[in-house]
């Protein structure tokens, strides 16, 4: 606080003009004035005062050359007249600016009631705004300030600044106590060192100056160097305080010392994004820079860099840092629990000659060895690869290497490397820029409205800066994104085109070569040293194996089975097994048999417990892989999910169940206790043990669901058709009867006539109109259950030809198997007779001239005589082939891809088949629509699919699309049953 000049006190009055002002105290002072508060009583009602602020001249001298006298006047010696002179012209000219400006500003500009020449000096009087200087608001605001608030408050301060400068004024004394907080915004006051931006040669000047806030030319009264830069330079001071608590140093100001004062542990950086605090950092350099032509120049500016650090700090925007920003929260949510990383080496077999060696450089030859270390600056100045390997070889665990590298720390001038998921990709493959999608799903684009379609023309405009830091694409498993991926190409050699946007895209084999990915180089993921082996075995005290098996552990992920099923081995106290015969499935059914034994052993004495971590680890799991193989993905949606988990759960209380597996019998109590309905058992099942505990299962980007390596599927789909056979065993009686039983209740119902029907929906239709209706749907359900039943039989006839014997071509088995097809073939083609072409009900609603898709229902109500020609020709093919003793099929390899294509087909053909249904259900009346639902949802096969494809709340436009891509999917598992040979000349394929 400024010392020496006797200030007037509390209680004192000032006349000024014909009002009396009682002084109240003290509100601030500067060089040149002192501000009171101060308060005069209204003219007419008496009693009432307003509140004002009264400034008064009185410039400090340190000397005291300028002085209050006895009497209250200001009075100056002869060495203070030119201090006082100058002052005052200063106060005049600040009078003026603020008047200036009141009149054409009124709501960003401080008021000025009146001014005074009085005592000896001169008075202004102020309007309360109210609010605090920004020197007392931080004070009460330090418990919950932070860098978004500080940023906030800069927007606010540039607003209040902008004003002087569209006027051509310049304020040049910028500082906490000259800026006044008010609600939402902040307002300068003290206009004294207000100064034209072109001044005259023939001006005057006396500058207020602030330690720490006084831009440099200001403080050496270098004329010709003032300008905007000088008051962007007081604003950024200003941050500074705001951002250190303390004001900036003479020191600080010079060489590094402005790096020196924001280290990375400083407490206002503390949980701020990275790409936020260098953000920050960046401004203060550039703000606080001695040399005026290298600050900010303008309010625009300075305020474009604040906008951008509010976008980090709220994750908004499209920009190098948000992209980052996104990176790095995604990898912090995904990234893999803390392994050591194995230095891996790859061969580019082709070298750099087919991408063109993009930014003028080419360091490949033919099939040159790169390390990693050597081979990221490659992506980062824009080469294309592609990266291919066996299976467990590491490939994703690799592109998770490189992303961590890249996080490590942000740099503006470093690409940013971006991790995207293949397997993701849409089934039906129509998904257009698919890859630029997931991207802008690490941002958020959306504020002020900004949509889908800009955000995607944002993000190329951002990859095709040729002078930006660029960015990599990280894409995994291009193998897993489906038969349907000519859209995913397209795009990916679309982005490959752009100069400064590396990719590195993962596949099995570098087959795609032979057809796309044309400018993309191909690098092999080389196999581990022999070293890095014995290493990795010594450091976790594992002898190391045979030759033969040492070989094989050269692959990351037989190398990690092996060595977690000797650590579990070792807490079990169990030997380690023989090593000759272990293959990759071997290992992974053997590492989950472990865990299963060793959560048997964490849960001693739980029984409850023990059987649940026994039924997940050894049916759930299993079920869950063996959907993944059905639909030939490595992830399933969280309605594909529900399914196995929802039969898991009904599974507990099947007596079939119980008599296949009778560990279980009567302990369904006992393992649901607590366990109210299927959702929670999903709950406890999938979020808490799978996903958690166990860790056996991953959550994509997209939200699917995966196995934690997709080296486990093989091993858990075999498992599953072990489990599966051995309860078909036991319900295939009980499904004959309960379909015998249905149907004779149907056929039942629909003599009833319409007796029963309760009249509810709509009204818009006669009772006869409804009588047609209900009996086109009791028909309608009648084929249905016996489309159904010819599904279930088949699946059960698949199971057996999967099984291991069968497969193997063992001869009491495979003879079994062809009676167990000759038998199911006869069984339903009795139960075909129950079946009718509905032929009637379609004339009659034909008739009725209403909005039914009759196409589709004749279709619906043909499907088991199509079914039927299908199944002959299909099941005559697969009888051939595994039982006849000239089949060409002789061995596993052979065999398994037969019955694992018309299993994909079955799929396909029970999908269409109920989209097509929701079809037909959508224009029919309700109660009969209800009707055909409730029975579908009691049917083994077609209720599948009843939570992937609702009917409530979909249109017929959607139903459509669907649809379109249900028969889309049967065609292609048509397309794959013709690869394999099958003959397929009925009609219906």
């Amino acid at each position: 606080m400024l010392r020496g000049r006797n200030l007037r006190q509390p209680g004192e009055t000032l006349i000024l003009g014909e009002t009396e002002y009682c002084v109240e105290g003290v509100q601030g002072q500067g060089g040149s004035a002192v501000v009171y508060r101060a308060r005069y009583e209204d003219s007419l009602n008496r009693g009432c005062y307003h509140h004002v602020l009264i400034k008064e001249l009185f410039p400090y001298h340190p000397k005291g050359w300028v002085y209050r006298d006895e009497q209250g006047w200001i009075r100056c010696c002869p060495e203070g007249e030119n201090l006082m002179e100058q002052c005052r012209n200063r106060f005049f000219q600040g009078n003026a600016v603020n008047l200036k400006l009141l009149e054409a500003l009124p709501e960003k500009i401080s008021g000025n009631l009146n001014s005074y020449e009085a005592y000896g000096t001169c008075y202004s009087v102020l309007y309360v705004h109210g609010g605090q200087d920004l020197e007392h608001f931080l004070e009460g605001e330090k418990e919950s300030w932070s860098l978004l608030r500080a940023a906030e408050v800069m927007e606010q301060i540039l607003d209040a600044l902008e004003p002087f400068h569209e006027n051509g004024l310049l304020h040049l004394d910028i500082s906490p106590d000259n800026i006044l907080m008010l609600p939402g915004r902040a307002m300068l006051i003290d206009y004294n060192s207000v100064w034209p931006e072109n001044p005259g040669e023939q001006e005057e000047f006396f500058f207020s100056e602030k330690e720490g806030y006084t831009a440099p030319e200001v403080r050496l009264k270098e004329i010709r160097e003032i300008g905007p830069a000088a008051d962007l330079y007081g604003v950024c001071a200003v941050f500074f305080t705001m951002l250190t608590g303390r004001r900036l140093t003479p020191e600080e100001s010079m060489g590094k010392g402005l790096e020196r004062a924001f280290p990375k542990d400083l407490d206002i950086f503390r949980g701020q994004p990275e790409t936020a605090a260098w953000q920050t950092v960046r401004i203060i350099k550039k703000g606080l820079h001695l040399l005026p032509r290298k600050r900010y120049g303008s309010v625009n500016s300075l305020r474009e860099d604040i906008q951008e650090l509010l976008l980090r700090l709220h994750g908004w925007g499209i920009s190098h840092s948000a992209l980052w920003e996104g990176s790095l929260r995604e990898w912090k949510k995904s990234r893999d629990r803390e392994t050591q990383d194995l230095e891996r080496v790859l061969m580019l077999t082709d070298g750099l000659e087919g991408s063109g060696g993009r930014r003028g450089q080419n360091p490949g030859k033919r099939a040159e060895k790169w390390n990693e270390r050597d081979f990221l600056p490659l992506l980062e100045r824009g080469e294309c690869f592609l990266l291919y390997g066996a299976g467990g070889m590491g490939k994703t665990r690799f592109l998770k290497m490189l992303l961590r590298q890249s996080m490590a720390r942000y740099s503006p001038a470093k690409p940013v490397f971006l991790y995207i998921s293949l397997a993701d990709y849409p089934e039906g493959g129509e998904e257009l820029r698919y890859i630029r999608k997931q991207i802008l799903r690490k941002l958020m684009f959306l504020e002020g409205g900004q949509g889908v379609e800009e955000a995607l023309t944002c993000l190329d405009q951002l990859f095709s800066e040729e002078e930006g830091p660029g960015a990599v694409l990280l894409l995994d498993g291009l193998n897993e994104a489906g038969p349907r991926r000519q859209n995913l190409l397209k795009e990916i050699e679309g982005l490959g085109r752009f100069s400064f946007l590396g990719i590195l895209v993962t596949d099995r084999t570098d087959g795609v070569k032979a057809y796309g990915l044309s400018g993309f180089c191909p690098a092999r993921l080389m196999e581990l040293t022999r070293d890095q082996v014995e290493e990795t075995l010594r450091r976790r005290q594992i002898p190391c194996p045979e030759e033969k098996m040492m070989r094989l552990l050269e692959n990351p992920m037989m190398l990690w089975l092996y060595g977690q099923t000797a650590v579990m081995d070792r807490e079990l106290g169990r030997e380690q097994e023989e090593t000759e015969a272990m293959t990759m499935e071997s290992l992974a059914g053997g590492y989950l048999e472990r865990l299963c034994a060793g959560q048997l052993r964490l849960y001693s004495g739980d029984q409850a417990q023990q059987l649940r971590q026994d039924y997940l680890i050894r049916h759930l799991l299993p079920d869950i892989a063996r959907e993944m193989k059905r639909k030939k993905r490595p992830l399933l949606t969280l309605e594909e999910l529900y399914r196995p988990v929802r039969q898991s759960y009904e599974r507990l209380r099947s007596k079939a169940f119980s008599l296949a597996f009778p560990q279980y019998m009567g302990k369904s109590r006992l393992m649901l206790q607590g366990i109210a309905s299927e959702s929670e058992w999903f709950d406890y099942a999938v979020s808490e043990q799978l996903l958690g505990a166990l860790d056996l299962l991953r959550i994509s980007g997209n939200g699917n669901y995966g196995l934690i390596h997709e080296n486990f599927a093989d091993c858990l789909a075999g498992q599953a058709r072990e489990n599966h056979k051995r309860l078909a065993r036991y319900r295939r009686r009980a499904g004959g009867k309960k379909f015998l039983a249905g149907a004779a209740l149907l056929l039942l119902i629909g003599g009833g006539g319409a007796a029963a029907w309760h009249q509810w929906g709509p009204k818009t239709y006669s009772a006869q109109e409804k009588l047609v209706f209900r009996n086109a749907a009791q028909r309608l359900m009648i084929n249905l259950q016996v489309l159904d039943i010819q599904l279930m039989t088949q699946e059960t006839i698949l199971e057996e030809a999967m099984d291991s014997a069968v497969l193997e071509g063992e001869p009491e088995q495979t003879a079994m198997f062809a009676q167990s097809i000759e038998r199911k073939r006869q069984e339903l083609s009795s139960q075909l007779s129950v079946a009718s072409d509905g032929s009637r009900w379609v004339l009659e609603l034909e008739e009725m001239n209403g909005s039914v898709p009759l196409e589709e229902l004749q279709e619906l109500y043909a499907k088991p005589w199509e079914m039927e020609r299908l199944m002959n020709e299909a099941l005559g093919f697969l009888e051939e082939a595994f039982c006849s003793p000239d089949s060409p099929y002789t061995t596993r390899e052979k065999r398994l891809p037969l019955a694992e294509a018309y299993q994909n087909y079955l799929d396909a053909y029970a999908r269409e088949c109920y989209v097509e249904l929701n079809l037909v259900l959508s224009s029919m009346e309700p109660e009969a629509a209800a009707m055909v639902q409730e029975a579908t949802a009691e049917m083994s096969v077609l209720k599948q699919y009843i939570l992937a494809y609702p009917l409530s709340g979909v249109t017929q436009e959607e139903i459509q699309a669907q649809l379109t891509a249900a028969r889309n999917q049967k065609k292609d598992a048509a397309d794959a049953m013709r690869l394999v040979n099958y003959p397929m000349e009925a009609a219906g394929w």
